[in-house]
């Protein structure tokens, strides 16, 4: 085959290029620079848009607002210092300065926990039950806090997604074997987040559905009630696959079923700490038996175990500062090392990963726990 018949051919990569248009010579371009992989994930996960159900969406008002899904007001001050959190930035800067690994940073609370996903008239009047009144775990309120996770995770994985065209360019002045590896490697992750991303629109549409009935009756939750404000707070949505025994309680590689899909949310409101496990009656199955294995958990582990959980699947959590710098740096360094594994996508999968390990914390006074629809 001719020079010009091979440039004209399509890419190998399987862009939909010719290969003159797409990775001809790609290994003598000039390579990626690391400021402007961060420009681009700061333009992706800076959107706006209005997470309001479609059918609201013409009553926006235009004006996108960063909205905490942790209350700024009522939750993060709780646990600030000079108005700081710690966080975990997932940012290619920190990513390289700290060789893979996510360090906790010292945040303003005025830009922790916050998203540019609602309008100001859509984010005012949908969270108004829970923000606006002191939280009493009726299911109205419960379901708002999962909403609020749910859409941040809809955003975060579409933001992800739209970053797919310049993952593909990640390998400008690469060898032609590490192409090939990068190549694989954007296939791989963007299957995955494809298939995330239909999860979790069909959650986000099932959920818009009980927002726009005003119906909550399918709406349960498990809520532990605190004396103090949770050191660690949180608001998040994931799927279970597997409790506290490392019981199996669904297959998340079975792409012919969409998994179910559970709530966290640890917050501050009138006076007392709150942990928030939500989900819909349709999800009982998997989230019935993941809370019943927290309960069975002996009284002294709950804390830890709370924090197995955030450390483990979440990076949307915000650490009080004077309770993390009192951490012993064992424990500092297990937190950190789970966070640092589960946001890698090199990481070979885990088993029974919530079960008890060496973090050594004080336990956060309990003082009930109560379950809402079931």
């Amino acid at each position: 085959m001719g020079e010009g018949a091979r440039r004209n051919k399509p890419c190998w990569c399987g862009s939909g290029r010719k290969l003159k248009h797409c990775h001809l010579d790609r290994e003598r371009q000039a390579p990626l620079q690391l400021w402007e992989a961060g420009r681009e994930m700061r333009k992706a996960f800076s959107r706006n848009l209005c997470s309001a159900p479609a059918d609201w969406v013409s009553d926006c008002s235009g004006k996108i607002v960063r909205a905490h899904t942790v209350p700024r007001a009522g939750s993060l001050t709780k646990i600030a210092r000079d108005g700081h959190v710690y966080a975990f930035v997932p940012s290619m800067e920190n990513f390289e300065k700290n060789k893979g690994l996510l360090i906790p940073e010292l945040v303003g609370i005025s830009r922790a926990s916050t998203f540019t996903g609602f309008c100001s008239l859509h984010d005012d009047r949908i969270f108004a039950p829970v923000e606006k009144r002191e939280f009493a775990a009726t299911p109205e309120q419960c379901f708002l806090l999962g909403y609020r996770a749910i859409s941040r995770e809809l955003y975060t994985k579409q933001s992800s997604a739209n970053l797919a065209d310049f993952r593909k360019g990640a390998d400008r002045g690469k060898s032609p074997a590490v192409q090939l590896a990068i190549q694989g490697f954007n296939k791989a992750f963007d299957f995955g987040n494809e298939a995330g991303l239909k999860d979790i629109r069909y959650h986000k549409n099932r959920y818009d559905e009980v927002l726009k009935s005003g119906e909550y009756g399918d709406v349960r939750a498990y809520v532990l009630e605190l004396e103090a404000a949770p050191s660690v707070m949180c608001s998040a949505s994931w799927m279970p696959s597997e409790d506290f025994g490392g019981r199996q309680l669904q297959n998340l590689l079975d792409l012919e079923k969409t998994p179910h899909e559970m709530t966290f949310t640890s917050f501050w409101s009138g006076g007392r700490g709150y942990v928030v496990f939500q989900w819909l009656k349709d999800d009982n199955d998997t989230c019935n038996r993941f809370v019943d294995s927290f309960r069975a958990l002996p009284a002294e582990d709950i804390t830890a175990a709370l924090l197995r959980i955030m450390f483990e699947y979440f990076e949307n959590i915000y650490i009080q500062p004077d309770w993390w710098d009192s951490l012993e740096e064992a424990s500092k360094n297990l937190l950190i090392n789970r966070m640092g594994l589960s946001t890698d996508p090199f990481a070979k999968p885990k088993q029974n990963v919530l079960a008890k390990d060496a973090l050594d914390v004080a336990n956060w006074a309990l003082i009930g726990d109560k379950t809402v629809g079931y």
